[in-house]
């Protein structure tokens, strides 16, 4: 697979590894609260806060987190049993919904099993890459395509080439004309693995041999390496290493295993449809197919019936690419990307990028991930969820009717949610010095020379080519101005004003007083936001007495023993420890 094909197909994977999950589950995952007979575990709760990417400032900060989203949990599970009390288990809506995720569960066990279970690092891993991190290189390179072009040019060196001419005039980095090759100062885990493990054996003055990567073959030169003083404490910094060294083997695992799914499921060009379509673009554009190559990757599929669009144009083990599903797909190829029908290696190559996701789907049926206790442990949340959703929604007996009188009422006592807000339009000089300011409150008569003025002399970012315009202000927004313009008349000038050790002057060209909005025009804003009103406390008054039935027990022990208070202090010292 040639590396532009490899980067294409990386974007994809990506793509897929959106819709996974983030971490297994753990089975014996401390318990932090129970509802009736359901457990909330921890494992849950950490889950949701990595794969929303949080990150606390303070253990008090984390324990409020925690304990409200075992709140809503708790909510939550309520709603699924009063869903199974209602028996939506069985409902045709919520076994639609179910069933149409089956595809999606089917990947996430594939990927926890191929790719999440390989990436997680162990603790002794953690802290070796943190102690590799407290040093950092400074490097240059020579990348090449081909190991022959690598070794050619490390045969140069070796007779007396100067590096940097070479990265120049060789390398096929973009950034290599500009730079001659060097990358600066960098740590551990900033650079791919193999490029790092190499150069961080490296001394400086040292010229490695070529180092193979995804990117191609790399000849590196170490020009100097340095300790660093300051950095944050193991513990603070090991969340951000297990996420860097987890993300970074996702890309290699996965890279790996479309290598492996490439050999296992072989695309199979149909050459017979690869001619047809060569035959059609020859008899729609018989005067340049042989002298613009470009209509030989791509024809419009409004040119096709819906036989010739069924036409299978790749096959593989299980499965096939038609036509009219590859012309489809082919949009988001980009055009210099598009192989002719004749280049059937390369189409082979895109057939496989385009079918990937039915290909995963596959072998997860092939590996018997249906019957994965995973698998069933997902589907069987997902059901719930859905339950729950149906529940919250339909199912829940909001009696919510409401008449012309309370409507008008909640208008009359709310009016200022209807009434735009005073407003001036104003124009601005701001200014360093006091006394400029002072004259030009002084001396400027006209809105027009006041405006020449602040097109000069303004110093408010952006406000000199509009001659100081502030627009429409509103009090929030400079309450300072505002109050100032609040005595004024149209036409009139104020200040001047200090703010944040500037002088502003002000002129007031409009003053726009609140309007009233009709009852008729906001009736119906007024009816749904008093419909979902009493709808939430419909909703709150019911999971109330759902507590009052339903045991529930919050273990706030087990919530605040799951905080690792060491990540939040300070280090008193550059030292940073990590045994």
């Amino acid at each position: 697979m040639n590396r532009k094909m490899l980067m294409m197909l990386l974007v994809l994977m990506t793509a897929v590894m959106m819709v996974f999950t983030a971490g297994c589950s753990k089975q014996d995952s401390p318990v932090v609260a129970k509802v009736g007979d359901r457990s909330i575990t921890l494992n849950q709760i950490d889950g949701f806060f990595i794969r929303q990417g949080f990150r606390f400032v303070s253990a008090e900060m984390e324990l409020e987190a925690k304990k409200a989203l075992v709140d809503s949990l708790v909510n939550q599970n309520l709603l699924i049993i009063g869903a199974f009390e209602h028996n939506l288990d069985n409902q045709d809506e919520v076994l639609k919904v179910v069933e149409g995720e089956k595809v999606k569960f089917l990947l996430e066990v594939l990927f926890d099993e191929k790719i999440l279970s390989k990436a997680v690092p162990s603790e002794a891993e953690l802290k070796d890459w943190y102690v590799r991190m407290g040093e950092e290189l400074k490097a240059s390179h020579i990348i090449t395509d081909t190991e022959e072009k690598a070794q050619d040019i490390l045969q140069k060196l070796k007779e007396g080439a100067v590096f940097e001419e070479l990265a120049v005039e060789f390398s096929i980095d973009p950034s290599a004309k500009r730079n001659q090759g060097d990358l600066g100062w960098f740590t551990w885990g900033t650079m791919v693995d193999n490029f790092q493990k190499a150069a961080f054996q490296m001394q400086p003055g040292e010229i490695s041999a070529p180092v193979k990567t995804e990117h191609g073959y790399h000849i590196i030169k170490v020009t100097d390496r340095r300790d660093i003083e300051h950095r944050p404490s193991y513990a603070e910094y090991k969340d951000v290493i297990r996420t860097m060294i987890t993300e970074r083997r996702k890309q290699t695992l996965m890279r790996e295993y479309a290598e492996e799914l490439k050999k296992q499921y072989p695309i199979t060009v149909k050459k017979e449809t690869c001619q047809f379509v060569l035959n059609k673009l020859e008899f729609l554009y018989p005067d340049t197919i042989s002298g613009r190559p470009r209509w030989r990757n791509n024809v419009d599929p409004a040119q096709l019936d819906i036989a010739e669009k069924a036409l299978a144009l790749g096959q593989y083990e299980g499965g096939q690419l038609t036509l009219g599903q590859y012309l489809s797909n082919l949009r988001r190829v980009p055009p210099d990307k598009r192989p002719d029908f004749d280049k059937y290696d390369s189409l082979s190559e895109v057939i496989f990028q385009m079918s990937f996701m039915d290909i995963l789907q596959i072998e997860a049926i092939s590996l018997g991930m249906e019957n994965n206790d995973r698998y069933k442990e997902k589907m069987t949340r997902f059901k719930e969820l859905a339950m729950a959703d149906v529940m919250r929604n339909d199912s829940i007996p909001y009696n919510v009717e409401l008449d012309e009188g309370e409507v008008q009422e909640y208008y009359d006592t709310h009016i200022e949610e209807f009434t735009t807000p005073l407003k001036f339009h104003l124009f601005e000089i701001q200014v360093a010095d006091e006394s400029e300011a002072k004259t030009y409150a002084r001396t400027i008569k006209s809105e027009t020379e006041f405006k020449r003025i602040s097109g000069n002399a303004t110093l408010r970012p952006g406000k000199k080519t509009t001659g100081g315009d502030l627009g429409l202000v509103q009090r929030e927004q400079y309450p300072e101005l505002f109050d100032l313009a609040a005595n004024l008349k149209q036409g009139r000038i104020a200040g001047p004003i200090e703010l944040a050790r500037k002088y502003s002057v002000i002129w007031v060209k409009q003053k726009v007083e609140p309007v009233q909005q009709d009852f008729n025009l906001v009736k119906s804003k007024i009816i749904d936001q008093l419909t979902r009103q009493k709808g939430d406390a419909m909703y709150s008054q019911w999971i109330d007495e759902m507590k009052k039935r339903i045991s529930i027990e919050v273990y706030d022990d087990v919530i605040a023993n799951s905080i690792d208070e060491e990540k939040y202090v300070q280090p008193d010292t550059t030292e940073a420890e990590v045994g």
